[in-house]
C-alpha cells in the first residue's frame, strides 16, 4: 500500500529574495522525492510570505489539525528542508511530538535523520541550528533597519495616508527610499485637521463626526470608508508635521528608552501649530475630561448642566423615552441606577423643561430691559471704573505673556526631543495653557473695548443687538446651535417639584458679546467649561 504524502512549502520574502529557494522549486523537489520513493502526493499546501518562528501560521495550523484529525488523509508530511516546517526549536519539537503520537510522519527531501534516539538528536541539533540562524537574521535586520533610519530612510511597512514610498537612491542591490506626499489623499488629511479645527459651520468635529463627514461626500481611505479609529490614527500622526519615530527596539527587540528612538524627517501636510492646535482639542474633549455625551451630544441639558435639587440627591438628569422613543424625559440619574427609593423627583418631560430654559433665556436674560442691565457695568465711563479696568488689562495682559511663555517652552521641548508631540500629557498641558490663553486674549480684548483701546468701544446699541442677534438665534436656530449657547451661557439647572433654578456667569456674557461683535471670529466659540466655573451672579 503505497503512502500519502503531504507536501508543505513555505518561503519568506527574504527567503526567496537571498536563497532562490521558491515555492515552485520546493514542488518541484518534494514531487521528485516522493516518485522516487513511490509514495502518492495527495496534497501540497503552500504558505507564501510567513516567518518559521510563527506557531500561528494558517496553512501550517490547518496542516497540524487534519494530521491528528480522524479521516486521516495522509501518512506523512514532506518539506524541502527542516527550516520549512519550523525555525523555532519549541514549536518543530512539539509539533513533531503530536505527529508521532497519531502516526503521521515528518520527512525532508535535503535531510536525513534515521529513526530512534539518534534520529531525534541530529532533527534537535537541525532545528536548534534552523533557530540560531533564525535569530541571527532577525538581530541583523533590526540592525540594517534601525542604521536605515537614522540615515533617514524608510524601512517598509504599511504607508501612512497622504503619503506613498519613492526610490530615492540605490546600493547594489537595494532601494532605499523615502515617504513622499501622495497629493491626492493629503488634501483629504488637509480636510480632516481643518474639520478637527472648525467643522462644517457647527463647531470642531471629533473624529466619528469627520468620519461620518468625509464618507458622506464620497471620500475613502484607498478604497474603504473612514472610521472613527483610523481617522483618530489621522489626526495623531505626527508624520503630518515633518518626522515619524523609528528603531524602537535593539538588535534583540528589547524596547528602547525613548530618548533612544529615532526622528525620522519626512515632508510635511500640515503645520505644526495646525496638529497642536488639534491635539489640544482632542485632549480637552478626551473622555477622561469630558464625558463624550457632552462633547458631542445633541441634549440640550447634559447630566454636567442639569441636576436634581432634591435634598441630598444632587445627581445629574438624563434623557428617558417611553411608548417606544414617543416621549422623552428628564429623569434623575440616581433614581435611573438605583430605584425609586434613590430619589422622588418626578421626572420631567423633555419638551417642556428645555422649553423653559430656553423661555428664560430669551425673556429675562436677554430681553431688552434686563441685559443692559446686567451689562452696565461695561457702559461705566467713569475715571474710576477706567482706572480699575486699566488695572485688570495690565494683569490679564502680564498672565498672557506668561501663559504664551509656557505654550513656548512646550515648543522647546519638542525641538529638543525632550518631550513629543504626540505624548497624552503633552497635548493635555498644551490644551489647558491653549484655552488659558483663549479666555485671556477675550479678557484682554473686552477690557480694551470698555476703555476704547479696540477699534470699537462697547456702547448700549452694541449690547441691545448682541440681545436680539441671541434671542434670535435661541429661538429660530437648530437643536445644536441652541445646545451650544445653552452650555455657553448656564452653569446649572437645578430641578425640584417646585422650581427651576438657572444660575449662570456674567463673564461668558462679556466675552461672548465682544467675540460675537468680531466677524473674524465663529458665530459659536469654542467652548471651555471652565469658562463659567465661577458664579459671579445668578441670571
Amino acid at each position: 500500500m503505497k503512502l500519502r504524502a503531504c507536501g508543505y512549502v513555505r518561503v519568506s520574502t527574504d527567503d526567496q529574495a537571498q536563497h532562490g529557494i521558491s515555492l515552485p522549486s520546493q514542488i518541484s523537489k518534494i514531487e521528485e522525492f516522493c516518485a522516487a520513493r513511490g509514495w502518492e502526493l495527495v496534497e501540497v499546501l503552500q504558505e507564501p510570505g510567513m516567518s518559521g518562528k510563527d506557531e500561528g501560521r494558517p496553512v501550517f495550523r490547518k496542516m497540524m489539525s487534519l494530521a491528528q484529525s480522524a479521516l486521516r488523509p495522509f501518512d506523512v508530511i514532506v518539506v524541502f528542508a527542516l527550516s520549512r516546517f519550523a525555525r523555532k526549536l519549541s514549536l518543530q519539537t512539539n509539533s513533531f511530538d503530536q505527529l508521532q503520537a497519531v502516526g503521521v510522519g515528518l520527512a525532508s527531501v535535503t535531510e536525513t535523520f534515521g529513526k530512534g534516539p539518534n534520529g531525534n538528536l541530529m532533527r534537535s541539533m537541525v532545528g536548534a541550528f534552523n533557530q540560531h540562524v533564525s535569530d541571527q537574521s532577525s538581530v541583523n535586520t533590526i540592525r540594517t533597519m534601525n542604521e536605515n533610519a537614522a540615515q533617514g530612510f524608510w524601512n517598509g511597512g504599511p504607508i501612512p495616508f497622504g503619503y506613498q514610498s519613492i526610490t530615492v537612491e540605490r546600493r547594489k542591490d537595494k532601494e532605499k527610499k523615502k515617504l513622499a506626499i501622495r497629493e491626492d489623499e493629503a488634501e483629504v488629511v488637509r480636510q480632516s485637521f481643518r474639520l478637527a479645527r472648525y467643522g462644517d459651520g457647527k463647531g470642531p468635529l471629533g473624529a466619528r463626526g469627520i468620519a461620518q463627514w468625509l464618507n458622506s461626500r464620497g471620500y475613502t481611505l484607498r478604497g474603504a470608508r473612514f472610521k472613527n479609529s483610523n481617522v483618530a490614527g489621522i489626526l495623531s500622526r505626527t508624520h503630518y508635521v515633518g518626522y515619524y519615530l523609528d528603531g524602537k527596539k535593539n538588535e534583540f527587540k528589547e524596547p528602547l528608552p525613548e530618548d533612544q528612538w529615532i526622528t525620522v524627517p519626512c515632508p510635511a501636510i500640515i503645520s505644526e501649530e495646525e496638529f497642536l492646535e488639534v491635539a489640544a482639542l482632542r485632549a480637552k474633549r478626551s473622555p477622561r475630561v469630558t464625558p463624550p455625551r457632552v462633547t458631542n451630544g445633541t441634549t440640550l441639558l447634559p447630566a454636567t448642566i442639569a441636576k436634581c435639587g432634591q435634598p441630598g440627591c444632587g445627581a445629574g438628569l438624563t434623557v428617558r423615552t417611553g411608548k417606544s422613543g414617543a416621549y422623552h424625559y428628564y429623569c434623575c440619574s440616581a433614581r435611573v441606577n438605583e430605584g425609586a427609593t434613590a430619589c422622588n423627583l418626578p421626572s420631567t418631560q423633555r419638551d417642556e423643561l428645555e422649553g423653559a430654559v430656553i423661555g428664560a433665556l430669551q425673556e429675562r436674560l436677554f430681553a431688552p430691559s434686563r441685559l443692559p442691565v446686567l451689562l452696565s457695568h461695561l457702559l461705566d465711563r467713569s475715571a474710576d471704573a477706567d482706572k480699575r479696568r486699566r488695572k485688570d488689562l495690565g494683569l490679564a495682559r502680564s498672565e498672557l505673556t506668561s501663559v504664551s511663555r509656557a505654550i513656548t517652552n512646550l515648543m522647546i521641548l519638542v525641538e529638543r526631543e525632550v518631550s513629543r508631540l504626540d505624548e497624552p500629557e503633552f497635548a493635555e498641558r498644551m490644551a489647558h495653557n491653549r484655552a488659558r490663553k483663549s479666555v485671556l486674549e477675550a479678557d484682554v480684548k473686552a477690557l480694551e473695548a470698555q476703555l476704547a483701546k479696540a477699534k470699537v468701544r462697547i456702547t448700549k446699541e452694541m449690547i441691545e443687538t448682541f440681545g436680539e442677534r441671541m434671542r434670535t438665534a435661541l429661538r429660530d436656530g437648530d437643536r445644536q446651535f441652541r445646545s451650544a449657547y445653552v452650555r455657553l451661557f448656564v452653569d446649572q439647572v437645578t430641578v425640584t417639584p417646585e422650581e427651576i433654578v438657572i444660575s449662570g456667569s456674567k463673564a461668558a456674557l462679556e466675552r461672548t458679546l465682544v467675540k460675537v461683535g468680531d466677524p473674524a471670529r465663529e458665530p459659536v466659540p469654542i467652548f471651555d467649561r471652565e469658562w463659567c466655573r465661577l458664579q459671579d451672579s445668578n441670571l
